[in-house]
């Protein structure tokens, strides 16, 4: 769940081809009997908190239950697009991060939802409410540091610092992050990652180091390999929950946010019970309930956290308006570029 998604080539073939004929619907289909509705999602903790806290909600409302389809990200769009020429879509609610979520949607895949349908939409703060999909839980990349061993830093640009030197690990995984957080910190924008290629091949020969994956990131912060990394703060906090000495730092630039949204497919088979899960949840019982269990911040503003945890896992007024905003159009179009360059070029080096 921890990436920032780039789209597959054929994916994106293919959207490209059914979006001359795809329309989304301004309505809601007709409602059906049946109570119980089927969601394409990821597995693990997000499906399993789904049922233990999300589920309990929808079914004291109105007794709706959910089925959980689970798989990667690659074979839930698979499904979406191959049944979407149906009359009925054997799934009604589908997860994805933002990105994917935007895509799905401008090709026609995705019902409209309005607060008629979600009352708890009202609840949503502005910068994540789309009009296709409930935003369920977010965080956002930070600046990941040990601080028992280095000096808190406050931009991303910090990292270039002699004092970072040789005590920087950036995750494999989270390659995309890095070249945008690198090109924010050198006068590139959202649309403009050029500028942070250069720099970040320097950083790579001054002794930064690329860990296979998120949890060799925590590995190597135990170890005393590593002294700072970017990193999501929800995944830093489950880490320092098994006593890591680490703190987070907001950059200056921005911080690059990922949103985890959940809709209803356009051609939902259940979509009265489909817009009660969805509703729930948003939940601030349910939102607050993700919060201590993943440190996912929840996205309505009457969910109430304790403040030490919302210290922890929380973002500021100032600092969401401050988030860098998705170009979905350029990511998208820069995406293979990226990982090549990553792949072939920064690894290489």
């Amino acid at each position: 769940m921890h990436k920032f998604e780039m789209k597959r080539r054929t994916f994106l073939k293919s959207a490209a081809t059914l979006s001359a004929g795809a329309t989304i619907s301004g309505a809601l289909p007709a409602w059906a009997s049946t109570k119980e509705a089927v969601m394409a999602t990821w597995g693990g903790d997000y499906s399993r908190l789904l049922g233990e806290i999300v589920q309990p909600i929808s079914m004291k409302k109105d007794d709706v239950s959910v089925v959980f389809d689970t798989g990667s990200t690659s074979a839930r769009k698979t499904k979406v697009i191959a049944q979407s020429k149906r009359p009925t879509n054997a799934l009604d609610v589908v997860s994805f991060a933002n990105s994917d979520m935007h895509l799905l949607s401008e090709n026609g895949y995705l019902a409209q939802l309005t607060e008629k349908e979600i009352p708890e939409l009202k609840n949503v703060y502005p910068q994540f409410a789309t009009s296709y999909s409930i935003p369920h839980i977010y965080s956002a990349l930070v600046i990941v540091y040990n601080k028992d061993k280095v000096k808190a830093p406050k931009s991303y640009k910090d990292l270039w610092n002699r004092e970072y030197e040789g005590k920087i690990g950036l995750a494999n995984a989270l390659y995309a992050q890095a070249i945008v957080a690198s090109a924010l910190a050198h006068g590139g924008s959202n649309e403009n990652f050029e500028p942070g290629y250069k720099p970040l091949l320097e950083l790579k020969k001054a002794g930064a180091k690329i860990l296979p994956s998120n949890e060799a990131v925590a590995n190597a912060f135990k170890s005393g390999d590593i002294g700072v990394t970017l990193m999501w703060r929800a995944r830093a906090y489950q880490w320092k929950k098994l006593g890591l000495p680490l703190a987070f730092a907001v950059p200056s630039e921005g911080a690059l946010p990922v949103i985890f949204e959940a809709a209803m497919t356009r051609n939902a088979g259940h979509p009265e019970a489909a817009t009660v899960f969805l509703n729930a949840m948003l939940n601030p019982e349910a939102q607050a309930g993700f919060a201590e269990k993943m440190g996912y911040i929840p996205t309505v503003r009457n969910a109430k956290l304790p403040g030490d945890l919302m210290e922890t896992i929380g973002f500021s007024d100032t600092d969401r308006e401050n988030f860098v905003k998705t170009n979905y159009a350029y990511v998208a179009e820069q995406g293979r570029k990226m990982l090549e360059w990553w792949s072939q070029t920064f690894k290489a080096a």
